[in-house]
């Protein structure tokens, strides 16, 4: 299963360290691709847009602005013609389970963000 994390910087709380946070959490799958970290390609645009069709799901962090981000526009019109999947994670509930897992101080790995994932797909 390979994902793509669609997101906007527009919105100040979307950090790289938020986003690497997300990333371990999906890393129990296959493949995950957030442009912030993974891309260092020469042609930045083309890579997005490789990843994204390549992706079998688009996942969209939900804040206050992504509707209003150009790209995030444009990788969302993208997906839809390539009929691929998109799971909204709102913003708010993402934090609060990040916040509640560092706040447990456990070693062992939260379901949460896969199981929201799996549920999210099982209802589309």
């Amino acid at each position: 299963m390979k994902f793509f994390i669609s997101y906007t910087t527009k919105d100040k709380n979307i950090t790289k360290d938020l986003l690497i946070q997300v990333y371990n959490e999906l890393s129990e799958f296959e493949n995950v691709y957030i442009d912030l970290i993974h891309n260092d390609s020469v042609n930045k645009q083309k890579r997005v847009f490789e990843e994204l069709e390549s992706a079998d799901q688009i996942i969209l962090i939900e804040t206050e602005s992504v509707y209003e981000s150009n790209w995030v526009k444009v990788e969302l019109e993208r997906a839809k013609h390539l009929k691929k999947e998109i799971i909204k994670i709102p913003f708010n509930e993402l934090v609060h389970f990040l916040e509640r897992k560092l706040n447990s101080q456990t070693e062992e790995k939260s379901q949460w963000l896969t199981t929201y994932i799996k549920n999210s797909a099982s209802r589309c």
